[in-house]
């Protein structure tokens, strides 16, 4: 008896213990927000307990509280919601894996690939100057390209830092300038989708490509704007697009309108500008004046300095040059210019001095002052000049509405070498001449035009005054319609003394006159040499309804005039 009072004295304490046990019920319920039916991956000290109001945290349910009892670190599996939401506003530090890839990243990582001006507060609006924002993006872009090769150049002679910034879809206005502070590539979602409303006054560039240099402080590598408009609203005289001293620097897919200048490339090398279209080319502001830093109104100007001569740019020296222009690439162009019947037109191709090598390749320009405008006005020597420039497929229609007089397809003053293939020069209002060749400072020269139309001036066609003018097929007409006897010429040769001369220089297989289409004067002269011009000769031209044959008036000159056809 006494066994058994002892047996029962140890068990009834564990029995009430045991009793005192909740039961695990898996349906447990939320409160708030309803209809959610959640299950507990581990054991809850609860017996039919109730989640009341459970809060979030960045999107993840943090610790809720349960009636009837406390949960530790409990997990809650494939919940659903029904008529309630979850908050969170932050989801920057949530991880995402890319289709196929094999590495989460985090949000704020995958959202950082590409810089985006409306992280730093850009606002799509034409009336807002989003300047201080688009400029803050390019700083950080730089800032993250710096950090991720721990602020070394590779290679060692180019720019550390580099950055890739997004302007999206939208109409954003700017004041400017914005300012390349390191190799960026700046772009937009399209010449359609992407437009910035230039504000503002001055004589500043919008678009500042003028990173540190490296490489010796020679340049500064790989820079690039792309896929964008700019609407010229306000009454600045600087460039939209501004490069100085790049190597490698990318202008393409973009378009300007209005722009007193559009594209002014300085020095550098290697830099393209292509697949452009720059309309309504501001106006000169006075005619034939420069204004501001840069001469002329002109759609695209392309220059270099010796610095008169300075360290490295002397005449023995010139390849060292620190501000030299080495090479310039123009393909797939079109500009216009606007027109108010006071104002000369801009300019549609400025290149001037230390401007070494140019390619240009089917570039129009419409209704412009000068096509191709070529000058030497500041370097120390002929060398240190333009030097070689290809024209290929250039179309030029120059206007005189103004009545200036200064309308020229092409106008070259001072350069080594030009060569013209496929050129078409045409004066929809008639100026004194479609080609002027001049070597007013230096004895310089070489041109060579390769088929082609030349068409409608006031006076000759053409003009040379330089060592070396080749003309090799095409057509050229309406000359001299001034009524001036003496202008009613194709090609004038005409000499000089000093600088100024005419001579080595040959004109085969040109069509004169007439084309069968449009050229219908029967009063002009194909080819006139005159009384100074040596060693040229003219062969085999086609006279078709001239006046007459050509002319030599220097019979003493080495000069040959055979061949002729018509009139």
């Amino acid at each position: 008896m006494k066994r058994l009072i002892l047996a029962l004295a140890l068990l009834l304490p564990a029995i009430s213990w045991a009793q005192a046990i909740p039961q695990m019920d898996r349906r447990v319920t939320l409160s708030g927000p309803t209809g959610l039916n959640w299950a507990l991956s581990t054991k809850a000290d609860v017996n039919n307990g109730t989640l009341t109001n459970p809060s979030t945290t960045n999107g993840s349910f943090s610790l809720p509280t349960i009636n009837g009892g406390t949960a530790s670190n409990q997990a809650l599996k494939n919940p659903v919601i029904t008529n309630g939401s979850v908050s969170g506003t932050d989801e920057s530090a949530g991880m995402a894996l890319a289709a196929s890839g094999t590495t989460p990243r985090s949000h704020a990582a995958h959202y950082s690939d590409i810089t985006n001006v409306m992280d730093y507060g850009a606002v799509a609006s034409a009336a807002i100057d989003n300047t201080a924002a688009f400029q803050a993006a390019i700083n950080a872009s730089c800032s993250k390209g710096r950090s991720s090769s721990e602020n070394t150049a590779y290679p060692g002679t180019a720019s550390a830092g580099s950055g890739d910034v997004l302007i999206p879809h939208g109409v954003y206005g700017v004041v400017g300038p914005i300012n390349w502070t390191c190799p960026i590539s700046l772009h937009g979602a399209g010449k359609s989708a992407t437009t910035l409303i230039w504000m503002g006054t001055g004589s500043s560039p919008l678009m500042n490509m003028s990173a540190p240099l490296t490489d010796s402080n020679r340049y500064w590598y790989h820079g690039a704007v792309h896929d964008l408009n700019v609407d010229v609203t306000g009454s600045q005289t600087g460039a939209v697009f501004r490069t100085s001293q790049c190597s490698h620097c990318d202008i393409y897919n973009v378009s300007t309108y209005g722009a007193y200048r559009s594209a002014v490339i300085y020095a550098g090398m290697w830099i393209t500008l292509h697949d452009f279209d720059f309309q309504q080319g501001h106006v000169q502001a006075t005619n034939g004046v420069k204004q501001g830093t840069e001469a002329f109104s002109t759609s695209i100007e392309w220059y270099g300095s010796d610095n008169s001569g300075g360290t490295n740019c002397t005449v023995s020296d010139n390849g060292n040059c620190l501000t030299r222009g080495d090479v310039l690439s123009i393909y797939n162009g079109y500009v216009s210019a606007s027109l108010d019947g006071t104002h000369e037109p801009t300019d549609c191709l400025y290149i001037h001095d230390f401007a070494a090598t140019t390619w240009v390749r089917g570039l129009v320009c419409e209704q412009v002052r000068n096509g191709v405008n070529v000058r030497c006005d500041n370097s120390v020597a002929i060398g240190n000049c333009p030097q070689f420039m290809h024209l290929d497929r250039l179309e030029v229609e120059t206007n005189n509405t103004a009545g200036t007089n200064n309308n020229y397809g092409i106008t070259a003053d001072n350069f080594a070498s030009m060569e013209c293939y496929s050129c078409q020069l045409y004066a929809s209002q008639a100026g004194p001449n479609n080609l002027v060749l001049n070597n007013t400072r230096f004895h310089s020269g070489n041109f060579q035009w390769f088929g082609g139309k030349i068409q409608n001036s006031l006076g000759m066609c053409v003009t040379s005054r330089i060592d070396g003018a080749a003309f090799h097929g095409g057509y050229i007409l309406d000359c001299g319609e001034d009524g001036t006897s003496g202008d009613k010429w194709g090609i004038g040769f005409l000499g000089g003394s000093g600088a100024t001369v005419s001579e080595n220089n040959s004109v085969d297989n040109v069509q004169f006159c007439h084309d069968g289409v449009g050229g219908t004067q029967t009063d002009m002269y194909p080819v006139d040499i005159d009384g100074t011009t040596t060693h040229t000769i003219v062969s085999g031209s086609i006279l078709t309804n001239c006046a007459g044959t050509s002319s030599n008036n220097n019979s003493s000159g080495g000069n040959i005039i055979v061949n002729e056809v018509g009139p």
